[in-house]
């Protein structure tokens, strides 16, 4: 009798010590996803001016971030080095999940180019949340109004046709040099310090097509005065049925310029993945999602959480470093 009282007292504190350790673990497993952060207000890097695409993305979605994080996530505009220089500053800050920096493609593209010291070791990836759809944009009333009368002149006069991007060896320039490689032409690449100088120059004339996303001239194209002749995208845009797509044509280019956040490298992991969790539910507000779609955001999903996003730059470096071996 002894022996089985024993035994069953042996099983019983197994048991006992079994629900305990699963106890233990669930509340370890509430606790991270229920950290007590923030305790304060937030700031989010931005390494260009108010009012660019980066700047207008980040305030877009920091406002239902804050929201959801009960707190003021409040936009640092830290112009300078195409980014670079609030790279420099994310990257020393404390890693307590209290700066955010708001990037562009432009961040993998300083890496690929030396211009930065700061490679994706020094952060942490927290999700892309954009990917937009980069055109080429014609005159509607010009000579090259169409995909083929662009090309044609391009084939039978090389580096005469003059095509506008923002910036010398930035993400356009590097698109376009891509799009060159595959289409077998090259065109006469005229940077452009903003946007609207551009746009500006094409309307005016002085370019005869320039590379472009298509929210920030669809009052243009909706006016009739510029029409978009290609899109560098995986699948037909459904707004855009007759828009021709660089892979049906055989050029293997879909490089969006994206944007995403990053913060300092040994932020830690529950915090990384309640600010993941936060922006994909920010992401979802109906001001964000009317911003995306007034901005012709909508057209291609961006988001890509910690993991997949990390990899996701990896492969844009390296594919970046590589174009820029060919161009230079």
């Amino acid at each position: 009798m002894s022996k089985f009282i024993n035994k069953r007292g042996v099983i019983l504190v197994i048991v006992l010590i079994s629900v305990l350790t699963l106890s233990a673990c669930s509340g370890q497993k509430a606790a991270s996803s229920d950290i007590d952060y923030p305790k304060g207000n937030i700031e989010a890097l931005v390494g260009w001016g108010a009012g660019g695409g980066t700047d207008t993305f980040a305030r877009s979605i920091m406002k239902p971030a804050g929201d959801i994080l009960k707190t003021n996530i409040v936009i640092v505009n830290q112009e300078g080095a195409s980014g670079a220089i609030a790279g420099d500053l994310v990257s020393k800050a404390k890693p307590d999940g209290y700066t955010l920096w708001a990037i562009s493609s432009n961040y993998p593209l300083n890496v690929a180019l030396g211009k930065t010291p700061h490679d994706l070791s020094k952060y942490i990836p927290v999700c892309r949340i954009q990917n937009d759809i980069g055109t080429i944009q014609t005159l509607s009333g010009g000579k090259y109004n169409t995909l083929e009368k662009l090309i044609e002149a391009a084939k039978a006069n090389p580096g005469d046709i003059k095509l506008g991007g923002t910036g010398a060896l930035g993400f356009d320039d590097i698109i376009v040099s891509m799009w060159e490689n595959e289409a077998g032409v090259e065109f006469n690449y005229v940077p452009y310090e903003s946007a609207g100088q551009m746009h500006t120059a094409l309307l005016g004339g002085h370019i005869d097509a320039m590379f472009e996303e298509l929210g920030p001239t669809i009052g243009l194209i909706q006016e009739g005065r510029i029409t978009p002749v290609l899109a560098f995208a995986e699948n037909k845009i459904e707004e855009f049925p007759d828009l021709p797509i660089a892979p049906d044509m055989g050029w293997n280019v879909t490089e969006g310029q994206s944007r995403g956040i990053l913060v300092p490298a040994g932020t830690p992991e529950e915090i990384v993945r309640k600010l993941e969790q936060t922006f994909l539910e920010a992401k979802s507000s109906e001001s964000y999602k009317k911003y995306e779609k007034d901005s012709y955001l909508h057209l291609r999903d961006g988001w890509l959480g910690s993991e997949d996003f990390k990899k996701q730059l990896e492969e844009s470096i390296e594919m970046y470093k590589k174009v820029l071996e060919e161009i230079q």
